[in-house]
């Protein structure tokens, strides 16, 4: 995290003009003021009040334009705040995101004004990262939810979003104006984007040049489209958004369309995207490891997406801004000064973490990180998991995946009162093989008013676990020597080519040199096999196939039926 503060005397400019509306039934003003532990800087926030029974209570404001306001909620831009209550016992929480601590006080509400000071700590270590939400919406340019574009900038400020991207419905947003406007433009960096909207899915695009001609949205063959969003001048990173949503009955991971396993295009599109959504807080899944799944398919298969996480919020509080978000590999020191070319080439490179809740690292042999190619020789390599969280959100699983196949997990004890959940070594035998490696903990879902984890946004099931989580991307790792990273699917590739099938229909491709030519591998590859042999034709249920997969080491035999089972026609 980098960080520049508002200047107190800035803030105390602010605060005398502030205005004072009274409600109906108000008999009493609160001023709080909020500052961050250590420096004593103002340090935007939320602020959330509770009556005695915990149910979020009525809130009048003025119109300051560093506010943002809801029942219970009130969002302050600059670390003030002046509002009105009904007479009466409140309890007041102030956070700001997953990297700061929680400010808890009791509050009596009568005829006279109350003056509050919090502190908050900073908890989370995030060095060498910077918080992004790159998937952001408003009432203003959108045309739904709930935040005005004055509103979304006390709300970026407030959960210590540091590059905020303008992702509104085929519209080149510019948050630039009104950081300015509301005197929050110290604490981030805006990006123009555009969440390209279509009848075939959501995509994000950025940076965007300003000015520049919004793509033809009206197109629904993703080549062109893509070509289409790609030709905007300025754009860099293209992202798929929330891929397994329902959106007008189009879900592109619909396994009609896509292969879970194997991640191929089953209707001839092309997955050419720089990003992929894995967690999306305002657009969970019952089933929170499917975005994960879906990603690894499609990295079994070669593609080079990031996972990340965002918010999709459009809203001031039913769905909280950077809840899901992004820490991107960077050197800025201050986060109005954010060097977004710089953000962008991490992004390309893989080095961010995707995040709601929990900050999960990795390193492999302590010297590689995520978006890294990992060399060396031995019989063994380290895996270094290191798992952080504020101290009121807990972690109790950390799982390690190589090729998308759990290889170590471990239960973390209850440590709620910790920062650092979970500062793992797992010792794995190298790999013959390339493989990627991807760590993800988890932990209970927050449930208090101050950060709730939503609900699924369309739900499959009945019965459902809020969770938080915090994923690695990809740590490459070069176990076979050559200097490269190649991934399962060149490796079924070569297996094929090495067996002589030459033929495109499947013509001459013999069972026994084939799945002898897989021997070495892992079931990814045997995945991935079971891919390239469908695509041309060869029915491995049937005839020699059959009986020679039946036989095959567990590995490979698996990694067909899995493909023949997750296979719809």
């Amino acid at each position: 995290m980098v960080r520049r503060l508002a200047t107190a005397s800035l803030i105390a400019a602010l605060g005398a003009g502030a205005s004072l509306l009274a409600a109906e039934g108000a008999t009493g003003s609160v001023r709080v003021r909020v500052t961050e532990t250590g420096s004593g800087r103002p340090l935007p926030c939320r602020l959330t009040l509770l009556d005695g029974s915990g149910r979020l209570v009525p809130v009048t404001a003025g119109k300051d334009p560093w506010l943002a306001v809801r029942p219970g909620v009130v969002y302050t831009g600059t670390g003030e705040a002046t509002f009105s209550l009904p007479r009466g016992r409140y309890t007041l929480h102030a956070t700001r995101g997953l990297e700061y601590g929680l400010a808890t006080r009791t509050l009596k509400v009568d005829s006279a004004s109350a003056r509050v000071d919090l502190q908050l700590a900073r908890e989370v270590d995030t060095s060498g990262y910077v918080s992004c939400d790159p998937h952001i919406h408003t009432l203003t340019h959108s045309g739904h939810g709930d935040s005005t574009v004055q509103e979304r900038m006390a709300t970026i400020a407030g959960e210590g979003i540091e590059l905020a991207i303008a992702t509104e419905h085929n519209h080149h947003a510019d948050y630039a104006p009104a950081a300015r406007a509301t005197h929050t433009h110290p604490h981030f960096t805006p990006v123009i984007g555009n969440e390209v909207t279509t009848k075939v899915g959501h995509f994000n695009a950025f940076p965007i040049r300003p000015g520049s001609r919004v793509p033809d949205f009206r197109l629904t063959d993703w080549k062109p489209l893509l070509a289409e969003i790609r030709a905007t001048p300025g754009v860099r990173v293209v992202m798929l958004n929330h891929p397994s949503n329902d959106h007008g009955g189009f879900i592109p991971t619909d396994p009609r369309r896509f292969h879970p396993g194997s991640g191929e295009s089953r209707d001839g599109r092309s997955w050419d995207f720089d990003g992929v959504e894995v967690v999306t807080s305002a657009a969970l899944q019952s089933d929170w490891m499917k975005p994960y799944r879906d990603w690894f398919a499609l990295l079994n298969r070669g593609s080079r997406a990031a996972g990340l996480g965002s918010s999709d919020s459009h809203d001031v509080d039913r769905f909280i801004l950077g809840q899901g978000r992004t820490y991107i590999a960077s050197t800025a020191s201050q986060p109005d000064e954010i060097d977004v070319q710089e953000a962008c080439d991490s992004i390309l490179a893989g080095r961010v973490l995707a995040s709601m809740g929990l900050l999960t690292e990795a390193w492999v042999d302590g010297r590689f990180g995520v978006g890294e190619l990992a060399t060396g020789k031995g019989a063994a390599m380290k895996v270094r998991v290191r798992v952080q969280g504020p101290r009121w959100i807990a972690a109790d699983r950390v799982e390690l995946f190589a090729n998308g196949q759990p290889v170590a997990t471990r239960s973390l004890g209850p440590g709620r009162d910790a920062v650092v959940k979970a500062d793992l070594t797992f010792t794995l035998s190298r790999p013959r093989h390339d493989v990627w490696l991807v760590a993800i903990a988890s932990g209970p879902g927050v449930s208090k008013p101050y950060w709730p984890i939503p609900r699924p946004y369309q739900p499959t099931r009945a019965e459902w676990e809020p969770r938080v989580l915090g994923s690695t991307n990809l740590i490459r790792v070069d176990g076979d020597g050559d200097g490269r990273y190649s991934s399962p699917r060149d490796y079924a590739q070569a297996a094929l080519a090495s067996a002589g099938a030459v033929s495109e229909r499947g013509v001459g491709i013999a069972p026994g040199p084939l799945l002898a030519a897989l021997e070495p591998y892992d079931t990814a590859v045997a995945v991935q096999t079971a891919s390239l042999l469908h695509e041309r034709g060869v029915k491995t249920d049937a005839g020699p196939w059959r009986g020679a997969i039946d036989a095959a080491p567990p590995v490979i035999r698996h990694g067909f039926v899995a493909y023949k089972n997750l296979l719809v026609d």
